[in-house]
């Protein structure tokens, strides 16, 4: 009896306490791609640094992430902004432009097609900026 009560008890004080959670105030988006720093080719084996420029819709927006997702030879890349939904100072003005970077090891030994998403067209479709790099020996 007593450790059931205990148990009660327990259950009773854990489920009461609660931590606050700002996790509902955090969004996550894409941002338009505006340039990529790409060579004209790889070499096999052989590890870039490539350079993304994007355009953050707000000056609260920050860098979050990339979004990568890889089929065979073609690579679809977005860049991840997140900003909190609470702060009303956002403004959609000013140098909103920023750069991210990822490393890159050429294992392939023929091409890559990149595909950086740039935004949406009017009519809803995705839009992507894209780049063939052939991979030398």
């Amino acid at each position: 009896m007593r450790s059931g009560f205990f148990i009660v008890f327990l259950l009773g004080l854990l489920t009461s306490c609660s931590i606050e959670d700002d996790a509902g105030n955090i969004m996550q988006n894409l941002a338009p791609t505006l340039s990529v720093d790409l060579p004209e080719t790889f070499v096999f084996g052989q590890t870039y640094s490539i350079e993304i420029t994007y355009q953050r819709p707000t000056n609260c927006h920050t860098f979050s992430g990339l979004d990568v997702a890889r089929n065979g030879n073609e690579i679809i890349i977005g860049v991840v902004t997140s900003y909190a939904t609470n702060n009303p100072n956002c403004a959609a003005a000013g140098n909103l432009q920023a750069t991210a970077t990822i490393n890159f090891v050429a294992e392939r030994d023929d091409f890559y097609i990149f595909k950086f998403w740039k935004g949406k067209s009017a009519a809803g479709i995705d839009q992507f900026l894209i780049v063939e790099v052939p991979v030398t020996q």
